[in-house]
C-alpha cells in the first residue's frame, strides 16, 4: 500500500516538475512568488532520496524535511519538500534544474519556496528548482541570503531582514492584484 502511496505522489510530483524544467525563464521575486504557495525560512534537518520508474525509468525525488518559519503568515511550519534529482553520486540521477548541493545541504538554513500540489493522489509540497531555494549564510554579524545574478528572485545578496520586508511586500502587491482582478 504504501509503495502505491508513494508511486502515485511521486507521478503527481513527475507531472508538475517535468513541465516546470522544460520552461526556464528569468522571473523576478513576484512572478515567483505568484507560482508558489508560500515562502519559508528553514533550516534543513534531513534529506532522503528515493528511486522511481514513474513516470520515466530510473527517475530519482530527493526528499528534505525542513523546520522553520512562513515568511508569509508567520506560523512555525515542518515540510517534507520534494525536488527532481539528487546529488548522491549513487543515485546516478542530477537535473540542471535541481536545487544545489551547497543550497540544500543538512543543516544549513535558506529561504525555501514551494508550490503545494494537489493534483495527484497526494498532496505534495514541491520545490522546482534551484530557482527557488536560496541559502542564508551569516556575514560580517548578519544573515545574508545568498542572490543568484540577473534573473532571479534575489538576483544580489541581500541582509535577510531586508528579504523578508521584500517578500511581505511583494506578498501585499499580489495580494492586492489579485482582489482587484476579482472585483472586475
Amino acid at each position: 500500500m504504501r509503495i502505491l502511496k508513494s508511486a502515485s505522489v511521486l507521478l503527481g510530483i513527475a507531472m508538475v516538475a517535468i513541465p516546470a524544467g522544460a520552461a526556464i525563464r528569468a522571473m523576478t521575486l513576484k512572478e515567483t512568488m505568484e507560482y508558489n504557495s508560500d515562502v519559508l525560512q528553514a533550516v534543513i534537518v534531513r534529506k532522503t532520496t528515493m528511486k522511481t520508474d514513474l513516470p520515466l525509468q530510473g527517475m530519482v525525488y530527493t526528499h528534505m524535511t525542513v523546520i522553520g518559519e512562513s515568511l508569509i503568515t508567520g506560523e512555525h511550519v515542518t515540510k517534507e519538500l520534494v525536488f527532481l534529482g539528487s546529488h548522491d553520486p549513487a543515485d546516478s540521477c542530477a537535473s540542471s534544474e535541481m536545487p544545489t548541493l551547497q543550497d540544500t545541504r543538512v543543516g544549513g538554513e535558506a529561504v525555501i519556496m514551494y508550490s503545494h500540489d494537489t493534483s495527484g493522489a497526494e498532496p505534495v509540497d514541491v520545490v522546482f528548482g534551484f530557482h527557488d531555494v536560496y541559502r542564508i549564510e551569516l556575514a560580517f554579524g548578519t544573515q545574508v541570503v545568498i542572490g543568484k545574478g540577473d534573473g532571479f528572485a534575489f538576483p544580489e545578496n541581500v541582509k535577510l531582514t531586508d528579504a523578508r520586508a521584500q517578500i511581505l511586500k511583494t506578498h501585499a502587491e499580489i495580494l492586492a492584484a489579485q482582489q482587484q482582478k476579482a472585483g472586475k
